[in-house]
């Protein structure tokens, strides 16, 4: 919009499939997931300051969500996949979930270090998407704050918490129940060097619940490996494990989600990319793999 300022929105459209073929096919899903506004001061300390429908502040994995920055395929399913439910009086949540709050951010860095805190609308375990109020959790503040090192050119160290309610007492199905709250922590860490990209990540989330308190973990590693100036190659191996079913009486095991996927890709030219992977997961609660496999082509060009 002029120096410093830039407006962004990120629409969404989806067709899904019948369940059967006797079945109408279903309206497009349009969604909006992310419109704000962002001012950008550089200098010895810059700063950056957004406002709006904002991405969510923890977590490495949503900066994978466009297809021609994500290393491989699939985007990290560990984010959009709600683990079982633990807490038969609560909402279904996830260890942490690749979402679009509305909230505020503070960013803060210099060349060896950074900082960023933030207000969100919603915890960072609940998927929020604009405009959809029948399926979005109730509104609640949630604090959240980061933090990081960058001791060499290439390698950053950092670490995140967040912490407010998860579900509120109109989401809670027992009688005369209070809000539930969350505490998330983790630790990132990023290194390039040479045609190598190594990221990974580990979040521990602390949810109270009717009974005890449950504990979930999101966890993965990646890397992408330039081969010549149009091949590389990437993979990824991700997780969670989600706590048990406790419902005072029965307590049930834990569950994980872990996915395994393998990238070999090529570059047509510096807009087009073409990607073929192979893929092997585990869902929640299942004895056995599936494999997979996928091609994609993804065209990225940008105009200003």
């Amino acid at each position: 919009m002029g120096d410093h300022w830039q407006v962004y929105l990120r629409p969404w459209f989806r067709q899904p499939r019948p369940q059967t073929a006797a079945l109408p096919v279903p309206p497009w899903n349009t969604e909006i997931y992310q419109a704000g506004i962002r001012y950008e001061r550089p200098g010895a300390i810059a700063t950056r300051i957004d406002a709006g429908y904002i991405l969510s502040p923890i977590g490495l994995g949503p900066y994978d969500a466009r297809p021609d920055i994500n290393p491989t395929i699939l985007p990290h399913l560990s984010y959009l996949q709600p683990m079982p439910t633990f807490d038969p009086t609560g909402p279904r949540v996830s260890a942490v979930s690749s979402s679009y709050p509305l909230g505020a951010q503070v960013t803060v860095s210099t060349g060896k270090w950074d900082a960023r805190g933030a207000v969100i609308n919603t915890a960072p375990t609940r998927s929020f998407v604009v405009g959809n109020p029948g399926t979005n959790p109730r509104q609640t503040p949630v604090l959240v704050a980061g933090a990081g090192i960058t001791p060499t050119i290439g390698l950053r160290l950092g670490a995140s918490v967040a912490k407010g309610v998860y579900a509120t007492s109109d989401e809670i199905t027992r009688p005369a129940s209070q809000g539930r709250s969350m505490t998330m922590a983790g630790g990132e860490g990023e290194w390039a060097f040479g045609g190598t990209k190594i990221g990974a990540e580990i979040l521990r989330t602390a949810f109270d619940a009717a009974v005890d308190s449950a504990v979930a973990y999101e966890w993965f590693v990646q890397g992408q490996q330039t081969l010549t100036p149009r091949w590389f190659a990437a993979g990824r191996y991700e997780g969670t494990s989600a706590p048990p079913l406790n419902n005072g009486i029965v307590v049930g095991t834990r569950t994980d989600l872990k996915i395994l996927e393998a990238t070999a890709g090529y570059r047509i030219s510096p807009d087009i990319t073409l990607r073929a992977s192979f893929v092997t997961r585990k869902p929640y609660g299942a004895s056995l793999w599936a494999n997979q496999f996928g091609a994609s082509i993804v065209w990225a060009q940008r105009w200003w």
